[in-house]
């Protein structure tokens, strides 16, 4: 049976003031996300029967309100030789649906190409808003909320600071509200530019992937969920005893990086001294000096931390948990500069900055650990579930926080080759059972 949904309402919501008219210049590490769109799943349960659950007319209320703070965000991006935000108030899309489907009989998560058709807001032909927001109400009485933003200007934790403020305000929570920053001038290149590293995570020679070999093969995957409690994180980062204050993504990452290095090895047969990559995001805005932390268009960087297999599969997980800390630990303040300041210069050149193409021997984190995504509740509740995960994508790892009780674990999705996905879930519940055996020998 196909699963339709039905368009009730499409509007586009302006900024309830007047807001500043002025044309915004994409910052270096905007003009390296490219034009590509994000899309989020939230899922809300009505347990309290509440009869305005999921109001249009409270959340585009609250919506317009939302956007006099973050009014870039209700504007258009400029294509062409001027790459800015052109802040017009045209507004951002706001769609209100129904569908007869129950939350029960269907599979939020991974999301999938059904999700995405069924809750993601379609493009409007006449525009192309920042910003795209789609509320489904279920036969069930359920409502999912899909939101599609542009890469261009915003990232995952600015776009996640935008939904709980518009849920803040829809459920008077106004002394919560943080006043964001647009405001990219601390990541201006110096004059003049002092590029003091290499950058070969982003690589201006790097052939089109279109010419790779293994690009027919990198388009063909499976995707898996794979949840870990608190407990299972707990005694995982025992085995990193060797570092210091080790985090949940060190840890976790780096069980990742060794069971996909141990499955693709068996699988594609790679040579034991073959370079793997394992990249990922680095959040600068904590990390500049001085900070940026409300700091809402995109504010982080890519990342590569590198070894051979053999070493990745033969060293215990704290050794290469440490590998990907190194790593983490060269984000300084000089070094985002410097990075800065080496975009301007192959800006300058004619050199366009792409990211290193991502071999079968590699692998890529997604990760929005640590954003506060159960604070966007409107009014009737925290979501039951949230889902960011693309389809299409290829040997790529999504980490966030569980939503729900168990406070500390953290869900894990995982894109793979079938044949390569196989083996990584058994050496994967190996390690985690290694880390459970290794707890009762201590």
């Amino acid at each position: 049976m196909t699963r339709r949904v039905e368009i009730l309402e499409s509007s586009m919501v302006v900024p309830a003031e007047d807001t500043l008219r002025e044309m915004l210049s994409l910052s270096n590490i905007d003009l390296l996300k490219g034009i590509k769109r994000s899309n989020t799943i939230y899922l809300y349960k009505n347990n309290e029967g509440a009869k305005d659950f999921f109001s249009a007319e409270i959340l585009k209320s609250a919506l317009a309100k939302t956007l006099v703070l973050f009014y870039p965000l209700a504007g258009r991006h400029v294509v062409g030789g001027s790459n800015q935000i052109d802040c017009n108030a045209e507004g951002v899309l706001f769609q209100v649906a129904r569908s007869e489907v129950t939350a029960d009989s269907i599979q939020f998560e991974p999301m999938s190409e059904e999700i995405i058709e069924l809750f993601i807001p379609k493009k409007p032909h006449s525009s192309s808003p920042l910003i795209m927001l789609q509320v489904t109400h279920l036969k069930c009485g359920s409502v999912v909320l899909g939101t599609s933003t542009n890469h261009i200007f915003i990232d995952g934790r600015g776009a996640a600071l935008m939904f709980r403020t518009w849920s803040q305000i829809a459920r008077g929570d106004l002394k919560s509200v943080v006043q964001p920053s647009f405001d990219n001038g601390p990541l201006c290149a110096r004059s003049p530019p002092k590029v003091s590293f290499e950058f070969p995570v982003y690589n201006p020679d790097d052939p089109d992937p279109s010419e790779k070999e293994d690009n027919t093969k990198s388009c063909v995957c499976v995707l898996r969920l794979f949840k870990l409690s608190a407990e299972q994180i707990r005694k995982l980062k025992m085995r990193c005893s060797n570092i210091s204050r080790v985090s949940t993504f060190c840890a976790v990452s780096a069980l990742v990086w060794k069971c996909y290095c141990s499955a693709s090895a068996q699988e594609l047969a790679l040579a034991p001294d073959r370079k793997s990559s394992l990249y990922f995001p680095a959040d600068i805005r904590n990390r500049i000096d001085p900070p940026i932390p409300d700091y809402c268009a995109n504010g982080a960087i890519r990342m590569a931390a590198t070894s051979q297999v053999f070493e990745i599969t033969s060293s215990p997980i704290g050794d290469v948990a440490r590998t990907v800390k190194a790593e983490i630990d060269r984000v300084t303040d000089e070094y985002i500069r410097s990075f800065i300041d080496y975009v301007k210069v192959m800006s300058d050149q004619k050199m366009p900055v792409k990211t290193k193409y991502v071999s079968e021997s590699d692998l890529r984190i997604r990760t929005i650990l640590g954003v506060p995504l159960c604070d966007v509740d409107f009014g009737w509740g925290a979501p039951q579930l949230f889902s960011w995960e693309k389809p299409t994508e290829n040997r790529v790892a999504y980490i966030m926080n569980q939503l729900g009780n168990d406070n500390g674990g953290i869900k894990l999705t995982l894109a793979l080759h079938p044949s390569t996905m196989k083996l990584f879930e058994k050496l994967f519940y190996e390690e985690l059972e290694l880390s459970f055996t290794d707890d009762q020998i201590k």
